[in-house]
């Protein structure tokens, strides 16, 4: 079972009623960390949902794997990530591979056979304006999308230092590609001599650099840590991530 976060929350009656048993309970054993979904998302958080308004905020008050149970203004509606559920703030790599942008992002676009540089200029939930040559734009689904960074992987960063003392490089320790093997969304990451490109279902790229510490991996870009994808050794050898289990499929 799951703890329980000690925290005030606005609830209906039944829900005030158990809540009330439960505080005597939480004010013996301490509070416990508030239930966190793989998103990072956890609850308590503000983030945005599509309503009939647009991105709206919300406050997350119950979370059943990507189905969030949130508050907007008064009312409880449930909506699911990522197509009605975004973080406050930028998109990270993680959203970016579920097909998430926003609004002023520099992007690659999908544009008569050829990747060119483009900027999302208006958003409708997961469809995206973007500039096209010509001072034209057009509407695209993320399929046809890929962060600007992905453009620079034959010329990925180099490597620095670890980003926390005491990691080191994955080199010759994980390498290969691993898939997905049935979580939600449908990915793959290959690590090659210390770098993990991660693909995304629509073929997109994104180049990290890999580090590790004990059982525990952490796939980095220098100077854009929000992007930072932590991800555990499981005793099997599969590797678990924030979007679910992959395991190794090839060289």
């Amino acid at each position: 079972m799951k703890p329980i976060p000690c925290l005030h929350r606005d609830l209906p009656n039944w829900l005030s009623t158990i809540f009330r048993v439960l505080v005597a309970v939480c004010a013996i054993s301490g509070s416990a960390p508030a239930q966190m979904a793989s998103t990072g998302i956890k609850i308590g958080d503000t983030v945005e949902v599509v309503t009939g308004f647009g991105w709206t905020p919300a406050q997350v008050i119950a979370i059943n794997g990507n189905s969030y149970r949130v508050l907007v203004q008064g009312h409880q509606l449930s909506k699911d990530y990522p197509a009605e559920v975004r973080r406050i703030g930028g998109a990270t790599g993680q959203d970016h591979a579920n097909g998430q942008y926003r609004l002023g992002d520099a992007v690659q676009v999908n544009f008569q056979g050829r990747w060119i540089d483009s900027k999302i200029v208006t958003e409708m939930g997961m469809e995206y304006q973007v500039e096209l040559p010509g001072s034209r734009t057009a509407w695209v689904s993320p399929q046809n999308l890929r962060p600007a960074a992905a453009a620079t992987r034959a010329a990925a960063p180099k490597a620095g230092g670890p980003p926390t003392s005491g990691m080191t490089s994955c080199a010759g320790k994980i390498e290969g590609r691993y898939a997905t093997t049935g979580s939600f969304g449908a990915f793959t990451i290959t690590f090659r001599s210390g770098k993990a490109t991660m693909t995304d279902v629509g073929g997109n790229d994104e180049v990290f650099e890999c580090w590790m510490m004990g059982e525990k991996l952490l796939l980095h870009q220098p100077g854009r840590s929000n992007l930072d994808m932590p991800i555990d050794i499981n005793n099997d050898g599969t590797l678990q991530t924030p979007l679910g289990e992959i395991k190794k499929k090839g060289n």
